[in-house]
């Protein structure tokens, strides 16, 4: 129970972080313009200005988790202040659905919004009529969000899980998947992006090879929203599960999935609730239950936070605005700029990035020979500079993640702190 004297210190405490929020928030649309025109002359040195982000941080991590920007912050703020004030509950107006269509190329009832990839790719697994011996091709460079229901599901009912090697190239990339595939192939699951060593997957391409040998496709989307601009309807895949929290700098516990308009009517839906049907009721003999709404939106079900809703809004429209083909050029020209100088550096390591610029985004993964991944992780970070550890399926390495927010001083600052590791015969 708050009793008075918690109630009075926590109002004093709040009142004059309120204040400094407004005052942080208030001039965000000046400052958003501001940026644009810094932009439009290719000045990016005042971006990170948009984003709370603590200045003695250097980020290179957004591949986990993207640091909201200012217009964000303050779309959730808002909700969160109305729903408070207002006693305001919060819908489910479709918005975020049209503009995620309009961002990805798909057509707005193609659209189901979820917390995160993992629920799309539930969604999807259990989802597709499969039966015992059927076969289901993944990768070895899945993330647990992109697999684990696929493994579940073979384990359940008897099902074959096919695993294939990524290749250096594009081309040879394919030909691995294609090599891959027998008869009892039914279901092709891979990521757009993988989350351990930034490839760009030749996507059209295996969705073109799965539809040619009826074979159904399905892609984990973690990563491209908000790094490279794509169109879901040119890639022609029959499903996919994204998330707005990375690339895209939305809030965490925000996704969406995509269904292919023909293969909603086979998609079996497993959870309902509120948004899903079109009625129901409980006073008919015997209890009745209305239609799926006859849209992805069936997979959208109960109650969502408004406050996270707003925010991927915001972070939709804010990404929109930055524009989208110039943020990805930003993005990949700093990792492509940051891979060079690795690989011509004086530091011994094993890049494992393709340096093919189709198969290249903003991710650059390394391992330094005789050295734990971890560890320079760990070092780094008390440094204050931001990594990831990849540990996933026993691929170790050190994962770089550079967003339009980062900079050339970010880049040079962890090369100093590589080489110093490198360097240090204790590290």
């Amino acid at each position: 129970m708050l009793n008075r004297r918690r109630f009075l210190a926590w109002s004093a405490a709040a009142a004059p972080l309120a204040l400094q929020s407004r005052s942080l928030l208030n001039d965000t649309q000046l400052d958003v313009h501001l940026a644009q025109e810094a932009l439009e002359q290719g000045d990016w040195s005042r971006v990170r200005a948009l984003f709370p982000l603590d200045k003695n941080t250097v980020f290179l991590n957004n591949g986990t988790m993207g640091v909201s920007p200012y217009p964000v912050l303050e779309a959730s703020i808002d909700s969160l202040k109305k729903s408070a004030t207002k006693a305001h509950y919060p819908g489910h107006d479709g918005q975020l659905e049209s503009l995620l269509a309009e961002t990805i190329g798909a057509n707005k009832d193609e659209i189901a919004i979820t917390k995160n990839v993992s629920e799309g790719i539930n969604h999807i697994a259990w989802g597709i009529a499969l039966k015992k011996g059927d076969e289901i091709i993944l990768s070895s460079h899945e993330h647990v969000g992109g697999c684990a229901a696929w493994l579940h599901r073979a384990r359940l009912d008897g099902l074959s899980i096919k695993v294939i090697d990524l290749k250096p190239t594009a081309d040879q990339t394919l030909e691995a998947i294609e090599s891959a595939i027998s008869s009892r192939t039914r279901v092709i699951a891979l990521p757009h992006i993988p989350c351990t060593i930034g490839q760009v997957l030749p996507v059209k391409d295996i969705c073109d090879l799965a539809r040619s040998r009826g074979i159904v496709s399905v892609l984990d989307g973690a990563h491209p929203l908000g790094m490279i601009p794509f169109n879901l309807h040119e890639i022609g895949c029959d499903y996919y599960a994204g998330c707005l929290h990375k690339w895209a700098l939305g809030p965490l516990g925000t996704g969406y999935l995509y269904i292919r308009k023909e293969r909603l009517a086979q998609t079996r839906c497993t959870h309902v609730a509120a948004y899903s049907l079109d009625a129901f009721n409980m006073n008919a003999q015997p209890p009745a239950l209305g239609e799926l709404v006859d849209s992805a939106a069936r997979f959208s079900y109960g109650s969502f936070s408004g406050a996270l809703m707003d925010g991927a809004i915001a972070a939709l429209e804010f990404y929109r605005s930055m524009g989208p083909e110039r943020i990805a050029q930003r993005s990949l020209s700093l990792a492509a700029d940051l891979q060079e100088k690795l690989m011509n550096s004086d530091i011994s390591l094993e890049m494992l990035t393709p340096t093919e610029t189709r198969s290249r985004a903003a991710q650059i993964s390394f391992r330094l020979p005789n050295k734990k991944s971890l560890a320079f992780v760990q070092a780094a970070r008390k440094q204050n500079i931001i990594l990831r550890h990849v540990g996933e399926n026993d691929i170790d390495c050190v994962r770089v993640s550079t967003h339009y927010y980062n900079n050339e001083n970010d880049t040079q600052a962890l090369l100093v702190a590589l080489r110093d590791f490198a360097n240090d015969p204790q590290g």
